[in-house]
């Protein structure tokens, strides 16, 4: 009896453990999700949600979507390069070119954003990028040993 019962929870554990690690790999449905979008749907998802988080009317959010998938079909060379095998400086001028992409979509749509709307949109990009760096500050951080 003793035997089954250390057998099974010797499973158990061995189970629980292998499930644990495989779901660390796995990335989000949410992000898988928006992988599989065309460019016109992630740019009106995108206006979908600028329409909630700043309240944009009609006009605003047709003029958001086009500037969204102006900048969605820019960046998707560099970020097909990026994830192929390039060179620490390669990435850096990916990088400066998605910015510089950035920079052009802020500045189509903060020509047609009220200023209340444009203050919510800052708060929300620095919000943004507060989590991105966040985030990436978990990620570089190592787990600490265990010792025996």
């Amino acid at each position: 009896m003793k035997k089954i019962i250390l057998a099974t929870a010797v499973l158990l554990v061995a189970s629980f453990s292998s499930n644990a690690q495989e779901t660390k790999k796995m990335p989000s449905a949410k992000k898988q999700e928006r992988k599989n979008l065309s460019p016109e749907e992630r740019a009106k998802a995108d206006a979908d949600r600028a329409e909630k988080k700043l309240g944009l009317n009609a006009q605003q959010k047709t003029d958001w979507e086009a500037a969204s998938l102006k900048r969605i079909v820019a960046n998707k060379p560099y970020q097909d390069k990026m994830r192929g095998s390039t060179t620490p400086e390669e990435r850096k001028d990916l990088r400066a070119k998605i910015k510089e992409s950035a920079d052009r979509f802020d500045a189509t749509v903060n020509a047609f954003l009220t200023s209340e709307q444009k203050t919510k949109f800052e708060q929300f990009k620095k919000q943004r990028e507060e989590e991105r760096n966040k985030k990436m500050k978990r990620g570089s951080e190592k787990e600490p040993e265990l010792e025996d």
